[in-house]
């Protein structure tokens, strides 16, 4: 594999590349040295990712704000801290929301820069709500992605 310059090597033959021609195609991808402790896969992986980034773009800027918070939470160790961190669920991007109200069907799809409604597109579920109802609502929780009193306590029947 030395033979032939490292740049020009095919995702497929990643797989064939011992760790050291990995380590050296990761330092000319990515500009930086990988971390000592990363093994053959990971190395592979991570130059293919590098790869795909750069050739369809990198990650949108919802789902990295997203992973951020979630991220956040997950290394805070203060449990009612994490408890009262927002849970809105990360839609994908072409989900289609639909919510009934006063008889009219409303579809909302979800967009990569926010969700579409009308034709028009917007940033958040709450002005979509607002423009709905002409009050104001919490998106999320107008259109059943949250509970509407998450301190209601559960009563079962038989328990």
């Amino acid at each position: 594999m030395a033979s032939r310059p490292l740049l020009k090597i095919d995702l497929d033959d990643l797989d064939r590349m011992s760790r050291t021609e990995l380590r050296a195609l990761w330092t000319q991808e990515l500009g930086e040295k990988p971390p000592p402790s990363i093994g053959r896969d990971v190395l592979a992986l991570g130059i293919a990712h590098a790869r795909q980034e750069r050739r369809q773009g990198g990650i949108a800027e919802r789902l990295v704000r997203e992973l951020d918070r979630l991220l956040d939470r997950a290394l805070d160790n203060d449990p009612a801290g994490a408890a009262s961190a927002p849970t809105t669920p990360l839609l994908r991007s072409g989900t289609i929301l639909v919510r009934e109200w006063k008889g009219t069907t409303h579809h909302v799809t979800v967009v990569d820069d926010g969700f579409v409604w009308n034709g028009r597109t917007h940033r958040g579920l709450s002005s979509i709500a607002r423009a709905i109802t002409g009050t104001k609502w919490s998106g999320p929780r107008f259109f059943g992605m949250r509970e509407t009193n998450p301190k209601t306590p559960v009563i079962r029947h038989g328990a």
